[in-house]
C-alpha cells in the first residue's frame, strides 16, 4: 500500500478511532474510580479504628499495635483506595521478605479479589496491580539497605510498610525521605505503616510514633516538617475476630509477648533481651556525684553507624551510675577523642576506658582506631571478657535490685536497681529497652541488626566493673606467707601487687564475676 492510498488513510483513521476510544475509556474509568465508595465496592467495612487510620491526613502514620486489630487489611486497603482515587498513583507495599508478604498481604489482596471490581489487573510474576486509570500498586521486599537501594531509581507517592518493627534500622527511612515524590500531577499521600511491638526496629517506631505523639494524643512534626501521627490498636478493636482468639492471646504464656501482642504494650514486647527495665526505677534527673567515686568509659565505635560513650561510675556499693553520653555518626576517630576530652571537666578522672576490642584491628593502610585515640589523649583499654552474651549477663545483674542507695533511701526506698542512669543519657534510655533477643543463633544474644550501640558501650563498661563486693580466690597454697590483699600502707611488706579491675584487686584463678 502506498502513503496516502485510500486504505492506509482509512486505517490510520481507524487507529485514531480507537485511540480516542481508549482515552474516553480510560477518562471514564478515572472519573468514575475518583468517585466511588472504594472501600463498599470491595466489601470492606472498617471498624473505629481502621477509620481513623484512613481518615489521617498527616506525611506519616502509624496503625501498631496488638495483634489481631486488622492492621494488614488496613494498609491493603490503603493501597486499593488510593490507586483508584488519584488517576497515575504509584504506591509500594513493602515488607520484610516476599515469604511475609505471602503470609499476610497476599491473602488480603486474594479475599478482596485482587482489586477486580475497581478495575484493577493483577501480576502475579510481577507482583503488581494495574489500574485502568493508569494506577500502579506494587509490592515488593526489603530485609536490608541494598534491598531497599534496589528502589533508587523508583518514584512513588505512597508507601506502605507492612509490619514496620521488623525492619532493620535505617531501611525504610531510605524510601520515606528519598523516593516519595511527584511530577506535580499526581498527590504525594505520604508513609502508611502497621506494626507490632518489637523487633529491629521497635526502638525508633517507640520514639518517633509512640513516645513523639504522647501514645497518640496529638499530631506533631519532625525535624523536617512532617506531620506525624499514631493510632493504637487492639485487638478489642476488631469485631470480626473469632470469639476465640481473645482466649489464645490470654494464653500466651510469655509476660512481654502477651503484654504486646494483646495489649499493644510498647513498653513490653515479645523477645525483649531486658524486661526488667523500668524507666521510673532506673532513671533519675542528674544529681552531684561524689568526686571520690571511679569514673569508667565504655565505648562502641562507628563513623556510618552511630559512636556511643557512656561515663559510669562507681559507688562504695559497686553500684553504676551511668551520668553522660556521647552519641553520634560521621564523626573520625581523632575528633572521636577529642571530644571524648571536651565533654569532661578539667579535675574529671577518668580511671579507664573500656572499648570494643575491634578498635584495635588494623584496616589496610589506615592506622587501628585505638592507636588514633591513644595519639590524641584518650588510651584505650580493651573490653574483652568472654564477648557479647556475658557483657548481657552482666547487664541483667546490673539491673537487678539491691539495697537502696542514700539517693533512694532519703525518698523512702528500701530497694533500688545497681544501676542507675542519668536522665540525660537518653540514647541508652531509648535503645536498652528496645533492644531485642536474636531471632536466630545463640538465644542469650540481642539481635545484633537492632540498635544496639549505646547497649554495648553499656557491656563494654559493666563487664569491667565488679560484679559484687567480693572476689574468689585460689585455695592457699600452705607454705605461701599470709598475704593481705586489702592491706593498703606502704609499710605493709607483705602487699601483693595484682592486677586489678576497676580499680579493685584481682588474684589470680577463680571466677571473680560468679
Amino acid at each position: 500500500m502506498l502513503p496516502g492510498s485510500p486504505l492506509v488513510t482509512a486505517k490510520i483513521a481507524k487507529l485514531k478511532h480507537l485511540r480516542g476510544l481508549q482515552t474516553a475509556s480510560d477518562a471514564y474509568h478515572a472519573e468514575r474510580l475518583a468517585k466511588i465508595d472504594v472501600f463498599a465496592v470491595l466489601g470492606y467495612k472498617p471498624h473505629p479504628q481502621q477509620e481513623a487510620f484512613h481518615a489521617a491526613t498527616e506525611d506519616d502514620v502509624l496503625y501498631g499495635g496488638a495483634a489481631g486489630g486488622g492492621k494488614s487489611v488496613a494498609i491493603v486497603m490503603e493501597g486499593l483506595r488510593a490507586c483508584a482515587r488519584h488517576p497515575g498513583m504509584r504506591v509500594l507495599l513493602v515488607r520484610r521478605t516476599y515469604d511475609e508478604l505471602a503470609e499476610s498481604v497476599f491473602p488480603v489482596l486474594a479475599k478482596f479479589g485482587y482489586g477486580a471490581s475497581l478495575g484493577a489487573h493483577w501480576n502475579g510474576s510481577e507482583r503488581e496491580l494495574r489500574f485502568p486509570n493508569g494506577s500502579l500498586f506494587r509490592f515488593r521486599y526489603m530485609e536490608n539497605l541494598v534491598d531497599a537501594s534496589r528502589r533508587q531509581g523508583g518514584q512513588y507517592q505512597l508507601l506502605l510498610v507492612d509490619e514496620a518493627t521488623l525492619m532493620p534500622p535505617g531501611v525504610v527511612d531510605i524510601l520515606k525521605f528519598e523516593r516519595l515524590r511527584s511530577d506535580g500531577t499526581v498527590p504525594v499521600i505520604g508513609t502508611r505503616s502497621t506494626c507490632n511491638p518489637g523487633g529491629p526496629s521497635h526502638a525508633q517506631v517507640k520514639a518517633r510514633y509512640i513516645d513523639g505523639t504522647a501514645h497518640g494524643q496529638h499530631t506533631v512534626a519532625d525535624d523536617q516538617g512532617l506531620t506525624v501521627r499514631f493510632v493504637q490498636a487492639k485487638a478489642t478493636d476488631n469485631p470480626h475476630l473469632d470469639a476465640g482468639y481473645a482466649k489464645r492471646l490470654n494464653a500466651i504464656p510469655d509476660p512481654q509477648r502477651r503484654a504486646a501482642m494483646r495489649d499493644g504494650d510498647w513498653d513490653q514486647f515479645a523477645g525483649m533481651m531486658f524486661p526488667e527495665w523500668r524507666h521510673e526505677r532506673h532513671t533519675l534527673e542528674p544529681i552531684a556525684l561524689p568526686a571520690t567515686w571511679r569514673r569508667y568509659n565504655g565505648i562502641d565505635w562507628g563513623y556510618t553507624a552511630p559512636w556511643c560513650v557512656l561515663w559510669g561510675a562507681i559507688d562504695e556499693d559497686r553500684r553504676v551510675w551511668i551520668y553522660r553520653e556521647l552519641y553520634k555518626t560521621q564523626v573520625g576517630e581523632s575528633e572521636q577523642a577529642k571530644q571524648i576530652l571536651a565533654a569532661e571537666s578539667p579535675d574529671e578522672h577518668v580511671a579507664a576506658r573500656y572499648a570494643d576490642d575491634a578498635m584495635w584491628a588494623t584496616r589496610g593502610e589506615a592506622k587501628a582506631v585505638a592507636t588514633v585515640y591513644a595519639e590524641n589523649g584518650v588510651p584505650l583499654t580493651a573490653a574483652g571478657k568472654g564477648g557479647r552474651v556475658s557483657g548481657w549477663q552482666r547487664f541483667h545483674s546490673y539491673l537487678a535490685d539491691g539495697p537502696a542507695c542514700a539517693h533512694h533511701r532519703a525518698l523512702g526506698w528500701d530497694e533500688c536497681p545497681r544501676l542507675h542512669v542519668f536522665s540525660t543519657c537518653t540514647e541508652l534510655i531509648r535503645t536498652l529497652p528496645a533492644l531485642p533477643h536474636a531471632p536466630s543463633g545463640d538465644p542469650e544474644d540481642a539481635d545484633t541488626k537492632a540498635e544496639d550501640h549505646a547497649p554495648d558501650a553499656g557491656r563494654y563498661l559493666l563487664i569491667n566493673m565488679g560484679n559484687e563486693p567480693r572476689f574468689h580466690f585460689p585455695t592457699p597454697d600452705p607454705e605461701a606467707p599470709v598475704l593481705d590483699p586489702s592491706a593498703t600502707g606502704q609499710h605493709d611488706t607483705q602487699r601483693l601487687h595484682v592486677p586489678t579491675i576497676g580499680g579493685f584487686p584481682l588474684l589470680t584463678g577463680g571466677d571473680p564475676w560468679a
